[in-house]
């Protein structure tokens, strides 16, 4: 199952951002939560996996707990992960007795999304999921997306409700790995703590930077249900027709321009 390894490029992370209604910190923060700075495949090519025991029990009836320990176990415990390329033993441990049921109960590359919701990241079955996996890390950025948009967890990650995410992402046991904590510093590490929500003061037009742009992006996303535009704080061209669309939903001054009115429209 090795792959090309190949990294994620900006383009991935804009394209993610995008599709997902959010700044790319944000992409980046859930991902360098699930697996730091390793990236999403091991030095030989393989893509990073853990085997969780307990899944692999479950879909098994749990046939294989007394023979194989190691990869069939209930309930999860954290001691049973080996870490690197010694999750690839046990995965083929696994897969040696129930193929479909060992790559389901695996989490894959750098979003560690497991093999059971491969539907959900649009993938036929199984194998076909971890095919994309170990193809490059923009093909498991990917399948995060497609994921979280089926889930409707993106509305979550728009307002950084890092304990309500974490919550669905990384399951009801978070807090015992302070996820959330987690997900809250190495966002402000990122991009920087967030300021306060502050009313915009003056005018906001095409050529302005800065994070009253990005608050702006932000709410346009939340009021309306066209695609979304990249939240990085440069009020580009997108953000003036978006901005140009709201004003005309709301029988406003098309002008592309936010101004008092505009902006309490949007609630800023």
């Amino acid at each position: 199952m090795a792959g090309q390894g190949t990294g994620l490029t900006p383009g991935d992370r804009a394209r993610a951002a995008i599709a997902l209604g959010v700044d790319v910190p944000t992409v980046q923060t859930v991902l360098t939560v699930e697996t730091g700075t390793a990236g999403g495949f091991l030095a030989d090519g393989r893509p990073r996996i853990l085997l969780e025991a307990h899944l692999f029990s479950r879909a098994t009836n749990r046939r294989w707990d007394a023979t194989h320990p190691g990869v069939s176990q209930q309930p999860w415990h954290r001691k049973l992960y080996v870490g690197g390329v010694g999750e690839w033993a046990r995965l083929e441990e696994a897969a040696a007795l129930d193929r479909a049921a060992a790559l389901s109960s695996a989490s894959w590359g750098l979003p560690q999304i497991l093999g059971s919701n491969h539907r959900a990241c649009g993938f036929e079955d199984v194998e076909a999921f971890v095919a994309a996996m170990s193809e490059s890390e923009g093909r498991q950025l990917d399948a995060f997306v497609a994921f979280i948009i089926h889930q409707g967890w993106a509305p979550l990650l728009r307002a950084r409700a890092w304990a309500a995410f974490a919550a669905r992402y990384n399951g009801p046991s978070y807090k015992a790995n302070a996820y959330d904590q987690k997900l809250a510093a190495v966002y402000a590490d990122l991009a920087g703590a967030p300021a306060p929500a502050l009313p915009i003061v003056g005018m906001l037009r095409i050529g302005m930077e800065g994070d009253a742009v990005r608050r702006l992006q932000a709410a346009l996303n939340r009021a309306t249900n066209r695609p979304a535009i990249l939240v990085d704080g440069v009020f580009g061209r997108a953000t003036e027709v978006a901005v140009q669309q709201l004003q005309a939903a709301r029988g406003l001054q098309a002008d592309g321009v936010v101004g008092p009115i505009t902006a309490k429209a949007l609630g800023l």
